[in-house]
């Protein structure tokens, strides 16, 4: 049973102290921060199984070895949700999220999800540019990070809503529309290049209308810098709107 007395936003990441390892693991929460109120007392870290990585390898032993065990936490980040600006004046989010880049976002997500399925309407229209490597033919939708439910997440958004999903094999070959992953018995278009400028300026919507958009992007660092740097440069884009943050 997780018992917690502190609070997080949707974004942020959490230090872990495991018994016995003096230097903390850095791990991103995945989950909505409703979640850890009573009575789910839920809370997801995205953990990736590494033996040279102490505190991951400690969060990796069977479960019966460290259930009930303490850990000490302390949270941290500022790539989180709630945006700059008021939420009712926001008309557009953009989501931009290169390779394990989805982490954070992933929150977000499932923050907005909830929100939703609560109220109703999220306000506002919400788009997600996903890219990640193309692992072959005989792969499947579970072995692309979070793929399941982020399509999940823009079914419940409905009108509101729209994800793109653009796998790379390492050559930027244009293939818009020729591919699709079968994913919750729904079939998803990917396209198989990287993400270009057009698509992001295109997500961002009318230059009249950017006052009012708001721009998260995550990914590798020259990913990410690139992507900033237009998306600020972008006709009626805020800078104070643009938000980012480098995985590598």
């Amino acid at each position: 049973m997780l018992t917690a007395t502190w609070q997080f936003l949707p974004g942020q990441w959490l230090d872990v102290h495991v018994p016995g390892i003096y230097k903390a693991g850095g791990f991103t929460i995945t989950s909505s921060p409703s979640l850890l109120l009573p009575p789910t007392n839920y809370l997801e870290l995205a953990i990736q199984k590494s033996p040279l990585n102490p505190p991951a390898a400690w969060l990796w032993q069977d479960e019966d070895t460290i259930i009930e065990k303490e850990l000490q936490v302390r949270v941290g980040g500022s790539f989180v949700w709630p945006p700059p600006p008021p939420e009712n004046e926001i008309k557009r989010v953009v989501f931009v999220a290169g390779g394990v880049g989805i982490n954070p976002l992933m929150s977000i997500v499932s923050h907005l999800e909830q929100k939703k399925r609560k109220a109703g309407s999220l306000g506002f229209a919400v788009t997600f540019l996903y890219t990640t490597r193309d692992l072959g033919p005989n792969s499947k939708p579970s072995e692309i990070l979070f793929l399941e439910r982020l399509v999940t997440a823009f079914g419940s958004f409905g009108d509101e809503g729209k994800f793109d999903l653009f796998l790379t094999s390492g050559e930027d070959v244009q293939k818009d529309g020729v591919n699709s992953i079968t994913v919750g018995g729904k079939a998803t278009n990917v396209k198989g290049r990287r993400i270009h400028d057009t698509d992001i300026f295109a997500a961002l919507g009318h230059a009249e209308e950017r006052k009012s958009t708001v721009c998260y992007i995550c990914g590798v660092p020259m990913m990410t810098d690139d992507f900033v740097e237009k998306t600020k440069k972008a006709e009626g884009m805020e800078d104070a709107n643009v938000l980012s943050e480098k995985w590598w």
